[in-house]
């Protein structure tokens, strides 16, 4: 069989391309022919055939259509058994829709920029590429499988798209469970040294925020929460980058938190921050299934999250809780009460850790390619 993979950029390294790697490696590991379709300089493999345009750098909407245009043209002359689709495009006979729906998204920005910049975005010319482009491949009368990873993005697509349910399977998205065991086994000992390492408190309470984007991501919401509550034994360590990020931080030092949080940028030794802490918040204002909420459980720490992550749907009253109102500074507090009242320990850790094993990537991984052959 000939599987193609449709995947923009294929040679970056977020978490996109990564699941694209490791899927096209998979079909070649069952004895399929494997094509990927993506832009600019492809990497390579020794089993794996890159075909790969160069479209304009700019407009981003242009070069959406461009890499549409050229997956259309090439799929016209030559023969493609299963068409893999991982980005936005029109025609695929099976969709991972790990972007979730970008309507959706869109709508979500009224809470967090408020409804002239909604309305701004519908009016932008990428935006309405997208949402064209998403509604032709949802719909496209040749799909044989759309596969999501949550229910909330499931109930949104047929909430907004005239998709047959019997089309759309929710497949959660997989973690290195197995690849993590060393670095959790090994967390107590390694927590004294990270912490003389990274300027952190061992006797405090340690929290965790990991997120591109901090708007999107909650953070606002989250220091809000933090600054609520009476006990001032808390750090927060910040992962992630946003160009506003100066703004956080007087945020933090205006809300009398400056010597409880600390702001790391982009880092690379993420597991040594799961190997610190005692829970991780991921407060999303929108979020298809925010990869860290699986990371962080497989770690063994418990999960402040929203209903707006798809990812909360794999928490349970024993590893984690749910915010129930985003806007509501009380209600963030009383999550994060929740999670101190629960810091990590051998035995609450261990627990936490199990209750996602059957989420392996290899078995998530396997359930998405059984999927495609039916």
């Amino acid at each position: 069989m000939h599987v193609v993979l449709l995947k923009s950029r294929a040679a970056n390294h977020g978490g996109l391309e990564k699941a694209a790697s490791r899927i096209a490696t998979a079909f070649v590991e069952r004895g399929e022919e494997v094509s990927i379709l993506t832009t600019g300089a492809p990497p390579t493999h020794p089993f794996i055939h890159f075909h790969s345009t160069y479209p304009s750098s700019w407009p981003a909407f242009l070069r959406m259509e461009q890499f549409d245009r050229f997956t259309r043209h090439w799929l016209q002359k030559n023969k493609a058994d299963l068409v893999f689709g991982m980005d936005r495009n029109r025609y695929q006979t099976h969709i991972r829709a790990g972007n979730g729906v970008h309507a959706a998204y869109l709508k979500s920005r009224i809470f967090t920029e408020g409804r002239l910049k909604y309305l701004t975005c519908l009016c932008n010319p990428l935006h309405q590429k997208i949402l064209q482009l998403e509604k032709e491949a949802f719909e496209y009368p040749g799909l044989r499988k759309l596969f999501t990873n949550s229910q909330m993005v499931k109930d949104q697509i047929l909430d907004r798209f005239s998709t047959d349910p019997a089309k759309i399977q929710v497949i959660h998205n997989g973690v290195e469970w197995r690849e993590m065991e060393h670095d959790f086994a090994t967390w107590s000992e390694a927590k004294p040294r990270h912490c003389q390492a990274l300027g952190l408190d061992p006797h405090f309470f340690q929290l965790l925020f990991i997120g591109n984007g901090y708007l999107r991501k909650g953070l606002d919401r989250l220091l809000e929460g933090l600054a609520h509550l009476s006990r001032k034994d808390i750090q927060l360590s910040i992962i992630g980058k946003d160009n506003h990020q100066g703004v956080y931080e007087a945020k933090a030092e205006q809300l009398g938190l400056s010597k409880q949080v600390r702001f790391f940028g982009s880092r690379s030794d993420i597991r040594s921050f799961y190997q610190v802490v005692d829970a991780l918040a991921i407060p999303s204002f929108y979020d298809p299934f925010a990869n860290v909420t699986v990371e962080a459980l497989a770690m063994g720490l418990f999960v402040i999250s929203s209903k707006q992550n798809g990812g909360s749907e794999i928490l349970t009253p024993d590893n984690g809780t749910i915010i129930e109102d985003l806007l509501s500074r009380e209600a963030m507090a009383l999550a994060l009460e929740q999670a101190i009242s629960r810091p990590k320990t051998d035995e609450r850790a261990t627990h936490i850790r199990q209750s996602v094993e059957h989420l392996d990537f290899s078995y998530q991984l396997n359930t998405l390619l059984e999927a495609c052959y039916v």
